[in-house]
């Protein structure tokens, strides 16, 4: 029996909403190849583990680390004598299961990909699919052989940051939901005890035990969303079972207003659908999902890079941003009493009408690296 080639696929921790599996879904779907997903638990440095979970709590502070400055910064930050583990470890994996590419989908995992390719002088190409909908500081250099970025305002950077146009492919993210119906919809909206008021979605929780800033965020939105009385239901995120508790406990107190609580960012796609509005930090998962359903959004940000993402898609129509959790409110009534709604709905099922999952793993099975 003849061995399926394999593509290699790169993670770590800061990965949203399942990037890599989803695209290893997709490749298994196809058929003509297997997909490897290793994250950064498994290549990392050990000794470095508790560290990078502080600087990704503290907003993927690595995505502004250029790559002149990578060895001393890492070393500084991560109190690192070598990092040998992480590039033998990578040189391994590429030994062992003799991949087509890798494929690297954070901006981290593409950082130890290109540091093992230059260190232990391998010749697996490596493609890089970029996050976001901007361009960071940290642009790539020619050691990656293809770039999958968001748009055509990436590519156009890229191009003026030395890049070869034809090593870049404009696909969109890697992030696809099915559409449910509109009886659908009802059927469950009925089940969850919904009245007919407008339904908002809470994503502020990133879950990480760190995060105080975001947990006091929500608390402090769900009151002020409590205190619209029974105009809106909510779906909230909340994965911190003690925060679950307290939230549940207020929003007892409010009459004819249901409040259903997510406890994993896994089961969102299950609630989504039903909700009118969506309130969320920046989440490019979520808001592709938001585009694609024709949920209009609202996004808080915290990090500088999400800021120049979220000023991006506001400019262009796409979302509603939101600096304290007041405006949120505002922006709430804003989409419930005007026709902005309808405008940002349009704008984002035109933006990924052209973009799905099935498209970049179509092209990654078969890509010939040239």
């Amino acid at each position: 029996m003849n061995r399926k080639p394999i593509i290699l696929i790169l993670t770590s921790r800061d990965e949203l909403g399942g990037a890599s599996k989803n695209i290893a879904d997709g490749i298994k779907k196809i058929g003509t190849h297997n997909a490897v997903i290793f994250s950064d638990d498994k290549y990392g440095s050990a000794k470095r583990a508790s560290t990078l979970d502080r600087i990704l709590d503290s907003g993927a502070e690595y995505r502004y680390i250029r790559e002149s400055k990578d060895k001393g910064i890492l070393r500084d930050k991560l109190k690192l004598k070598s990092l040998s583990k992480r590039v033998n470890r990578i040189n391994n994996l590429i030994k062992r299961f003799r991949p087509e590419f890798i494929l690297c989908v954070t901006a981290y995992a593409h950082h130890c990909a290109v540091e093992a390719k230059k260190r232990a002088k391998f010749e697996t190409k490596i493609i890089y699919a970029l996050p976001g909908f901007t361009l960071g500081k940290r642009v790539p250099d020619d050691t990656t052989s293809v770039l999958i970025v968001e748009n055509a305002d990436v590519k156009a950077d890229l191009v003026r940051e030395g890049v070869r146009s034809k090593d870049i492919m404009t696909m969109g993210l890697p992030y696809d939901i099915e559409k449910k119906s509109a009886e659908e919809i009802l059927a469950l909206k009925q089940e969850l005890g919904f009245f007919k008021s407008t339904t908002v979605l809470l994503n502020i929780d990133s879950g990480l035990k760190n995060d105080k800033q975001n947990k006091n965020r929500l608390q402090e939105l769900f009151e002020l969303m409590l205190d619209q009385g029974n105009i809106i239901n909510l779906v909230v995120v909340c994965k911190e079972q003690r925060l679950r508790q307290a939230l549940n406990a207020m929003s007892v107190k409010v009459e004819n207003m249901k409040v259903v609580f997510v406890p994993s960012e896994d089961k969102i796609d299950e609630y989504i659908s039903v909700c009118d509005i969506a309130v969320t930090r920046y989440d490019q998962s979520v808001l592709y999902k938001c585009f694609k359903l024709g949920i209009p959004s609202i996004v808080l940000a915290n990090a500088e890079r999400d800021n120049k993402d979220v000023d991006y898609l506001a400019s262009r129509g796409l979302c509603l941003p939101a600096k304290e959790n007041i405006d949120v409110v505002g922006q709430v009534y804003r989409l419930m009493q005007t026709d902005t709604a309808d405008a940002v709905v349009e704008n984002g099922k035109k933006w990924v009408e052209m973009n799905s999952v099935d498209n970049i793993c179509n092209f990654l099975v078969s890509y010939i690296g040239i």
